[in-house]
């Protein structure tokens, strides 16, 4: 119950890959309704950070989708986006 008064809050991804990030959209877990991109027109490219804030009324715990400039997409399933201080380090995901 306690989580449910809870906020997702901002965090940092981090691209370790070899390719520019070129969108990150949420949804909530387990329910595949990605929204648009939390980053609008703005490429990441690789070794930069991004600090990212979810929108108002987000749950806490996302399926999160990153786009690749080459066309790939890599998802990462139940993030708690309510912990503090979160970092996600992600790469470009293998052929």
């Amino acid at each position: 119950m306690a989580q449910q008064s809870q906020r997702p809050r901002a965090f940092t991804l981090m691209n370790l890959g070899p390719a520019i990030i070129v969108g990150v959209e949420l949804s909530p877990a387990a329910e595949s309704r990605f929204g648009p991109s939390l980053i609008g027109r703005v490429e990441l490219p690789p070794g930069n950070a991004l600090h990212i804030t979810p929108p108002s009324g987000a749950p806490c715990v996302n399926d999160l989708r990153i786009r690749w400039s080459d066309g790939s997409a890599q998802e990462r399933a139940r993030e708690d986006l309510c912990q503090p201080r979160r970092v996600l380090n992600v790469s470009t995901p293998s052929p």
